[in-house]
């Protein structure tokens, strides 16, 4: 099922990997789902649907995974000889390779490069730091000591296995070596790890003769690492990618700990930091011909926000426009470099946050800076990312079923809209009308019950034979799902628009807006949707009733209400609850509010919902 038809010489494989992601904390920790949710198939079809290209995944293979304690043999110096262990007594739990291989096939299903990343807590201390006296002198072994044998021959052991599991597997499976060596093991000791491991993953033979593997040196980390790979190991393989992570300045990237308290980034002389360092890798690259991996980057959550409990840190954190910046220059260069890079991210119980796995749902503005899609997109209330100028992909999502066969894509300039980001749906093979879906987020929000809507967009097709349909998936309290829509016939020629008209029944539960064109072949192009309130409901009129000032505002905003209110929620517009404040409060305060378009919540007495939009300024 796997086997691949031709191999991919590592550049290549370096511009096919692009723009990706870590899934960290979940099979690097000691027992998977003790730092995060255990991984499921879902977390890499959000992955691959959001447009990311490459998933790295840390997987330890150390602790109660793999049979022989090496902890029996002396770490002193000169008892090498007392070492009397084999290979044969390291052996990996079929259970966990039979785990690791699931989550694999998970993402290489998705069409997503697998990066096999020996990363963990327990490799860290039972390999990788006794290596360090200084550091870590109570786990110290000496090179020439029992104990450091047995070390060395259970991580060869566990690499052999690994290779010999995966050997005929396809080549978007890319292997590396080591997690971060550079903080414990010098760049002599990595030079013989890297040339063992690349000569044992050379001799299982299939596609591991050629298969791309990822490395890097010691002594030195960040930008500096690859810089300590050694000739000896770079004139082994013509099949090698280097890597390294970056994670600097410290003072802001980590000021969600008491130690830092650099809350903003992005002057010049922050870029050109990152300029030069990247630069040394680019020419150390091109001078030893081996493309890049930028495995790892990222800063602290915004102001150290907690998504999992939903709370802010005790000493503060980056600034959201910083994080976000951060983020989005670190890929550009990366990317502008002729690099990849997989940013880091270990979901909602973790400091630096992007995919929150518990909701599957993004730190949009992160998400989408390493994407690198640019714009505001508007919504219309129940359709997310109504103009597509968040891209295609955001907030969107393509179904395909049946033996129909479809992409979507933004759509090329000559296609768009008033040459702004539109959408197309290029169906190769068709079917039946709702073989081919494109749909929106879910909507649950218990007001829209007896409102009216008109529907409305924009859309074409390539050919003159195609039309499309245009429905809701509606759900009532009791699970009934039905699905009203209108048939929509196409032009050619021009985007034409269309409507549709709704009034939502009562008792609904949710709705999800949906476009149907899988009934012909060919590109649909689609644009601009809206959705106008028709009726003047309750919620509209008590809209009314509710004012907020000054807006914009900076520090603070003023609530003037005839209505008794509940609870107040300020929401960004990604979605993300960014605060709460005691209903009883008139004025409420902005400080440490990142800038930017905000939606205040109000529930109210009748427990009315009530969003005002809110403009914070510096």
């Amino acid at each position: 099922m796997y086997t691949a038809i031709a191999q991919i010489s590592p550049q290549d494989m370096v511009n096919k990997m692009g723009r990706g992601i870590n899934m960290g904390n979940v099979m690097s920790a000691p027992v998977e789902g003790n730092w995060a949710p255990a991984f499921t198939e879902s977390y890499f079809q959000d992955i691959a649907l959001a447009g990311f290209k490459t998933v790295r995944i840390p997987i330890d293979f150390f602790g109660n995974r793999t049979s022989g304690d090496t902890s029996i043999y002396s770490k002193n110096e000169g008892s090498f000889a007392s070492y009397t262990g084999t290979a044969a007594d390291y052996v990996v739990s079929s259970a966990y390779l039979d785990r690791v291989e699931q989550v694999i096939n998970w993402g290489l299903n998705q069409n997503l490069v697998v990066i096999l990343d020996f990363h963990g807590s327990t490799l860290k201390n039972e390999f990788i730091e006794t290596f360090n006296l200084s550091k870590a002198p109570d786990l110290y072994t000496y090179p020439n000591s029992a104990k450091r044998a047995a070390d060395n021959e259970k991580f060869r052991a566990i690499w052999t296995q690994i290779a010999n599991r995966f050997k005929d597997y396809t080549y978007d499976l890319v292997f590396e070596v080591i997690n971060e060596p550079f903080f414990n093991i010098t760049d002599i000791e990595m030079d013989v790890i890297n040339t063992d491991i690349i000569n044992i993953i050379r001799n299982t033979g299939s596609n591991n003769n050629d298969r791309n593997i990822i490395i890097t040196g010691g002594s030195k980390n960040s930008f500096e690492a690859p810089l300590q790979i050694g000739n000896s190991v770079l004139s082994l393989d013509d099949n090698l990618i280097a890597t390294f992570h970056y994670y600097w300045p410290r003072a802001f990237t980590a000021s969600a700990s008491q130690q830092h308290s650099d809350y903003d980034w992005g002057d010049a002389t922050d870029k050109a930091e990152i300029d030069t360092n990247f630069g040394a890798v680019k020419t150390w690259s091109q001078n030893n011909n081996i493309p890049v991996l930028v495995g790892e980057f990222g800063a602290d959550n915004e102001g150290g926000y907690n998504y999992s409990t939903k709370t802010y840190g005790a000493y503060g954190g980056p600034e959201q426009a910083s994080r976000v910046e951060y983020h989005r220059y670190l890929a550009e260069k990366s990317i502008a470099l002729g690099f990849s890079f997989t940013a880091w991210d270990a979901g909602d119980e973790a400091g630096k946050t992007i995919y929150k796995v518990t909701d599957r749902t993004w730190v949009e503005d992160v998400k989408n800076a390493l994407l690198g899609i640019s714009g505001n997109c508007t919504s219309s209330g129940i359709i997310e990312n109504a103009d597509i100028e968040c891209g295609y992909n955001n907030s969107w999502a393509l179904i395909v079923q049946g033996t129909s066969a479809a992409t979507y894509s933004n759509a090329n300039s000559l296609n768009s809209r008033n040459n702004t980001t539109s959408m197309e749906v290029n169906v190769t093979a068709a079917g039946a009308n709702n073989s081919v879906i494109i749909e929106n987020t879910e909507v649950v929000d218990a007001t829209l019950s007896g409102n009216s809507y008109t529907f409305s967009g924009f859309a074409k097709a390539s050919g003159t034979n195609q039309s499309m349909r245009i429905r809701l998936r509606v759900e009532d309290n009791l699970g009934n799902v039905t699905y009203p829509g209108k048939n929509i016939t196409l032009s050619n020629l021009n985007y034409t628009p269309w409507t549709f008209d709704y009034t939502v029944p009562a008792n609904t539960a949710s709705l999800k807006f949906q476009v149907l064109c899988g009934g012909a072949t060919g590109s649909y192009y689609l644009d601009d949707f809206n959705v106008q309130e028709k009726t003047l409901s309750l919620r509209s009129k008590k809209q009314n009733h509710i004012t907020l000032f000054p807006n914009p505002a900076m520090d603070v905003v003023n609530i003037n209400s005839k209505e008794k209110i509940n609870n107040i929620a300020l929401f960004d517009y990604q979605g993300k609850q960014v605060r709460t404040y005691k209903p009883e409060l008139k004025q409420l305060n902005l400080q440490y509010i990142t800038p930017g378009l905000y939606i205040l919540r109000l529930n109210l007495n009748d427990n009315t919902l009530i969003s005002k939009k809110l403009s914070i300024n510096l």
